[in-house]
């Protein structure tokens, strides 16, 4: 993930609700660009924030057993605040409906007090399509596992195990 939008983890229970941060560093690739004078967070780039958090959000849900998890529909989207180098987005993603391998998010991030971007997002979970002798479904599922673990740690990790032994 070359873009990764979130640093940790804060809270999470899986498939309810997540917690996390990402600060923008001063030495971002994109600030280069955005803007030269008045380096900020492209509001794509939070918009992304908040994408990747519902994705793991719904990955946890199901202990990361659905291999492909996709953006369908975003609404609702609004911008507040610029975020500067330095500064730390605190990102909360909230489930509020589940209709089948639909689910609905409502999403944000704040910088102190003031909200920088919001969204209700439309997330599918889905399998590859690939046939399952393949093993495709299996190995998205398995790096997806080995990728929470690498970007966000054992905390992280435990706290999905944790919440999925208590429900």
């Amino acid at each position: 993930m070359k873009y990764r939008q979130l640093d940790t983890i804060k809270s999470i229970q899986p498939g309810k609700s997540l917690t996390g941060t990402r600060t923008l560093r001063a030495d971002e690739e994109h600030l280069l660009d955005h803007f030269p004078r008045f380096p900020v967070m492209p509001g794509v780039m939070m918009l992304e924030a908040l994408h990747q958090a519902a994705i793991w959000l719904v990955r946890s849900g199901d202990n990361f057993q659905t291999p492909l998890v996709l953006l369908r529909e975003v609404r609702s989207v609004k911008f507040g605040e610029f975020l500067a180098p330095g500064e730390t987005l605190d990102i909360t993603a909230e489930t509020i409906k589940t209709d089948g391998d639909f689910t609905t998010i409502k999403a944000s991030a704040k910088k102190g007090d003031k909200v920088t971007v919001s969204a209700r997002l439309i997330i599918e979970k889905c399998k590859t399509g690939d046939c399952d002798r393949i093993g495709t479904d299996e190995e998205v599922r398995r790096c997806t596992e080995e990728q929470f673990q690498e970007l966000f740690g054992d905390d992280a990790v435990n706290l999905v195990k944790d919440s999925m032994q208590t429900t």
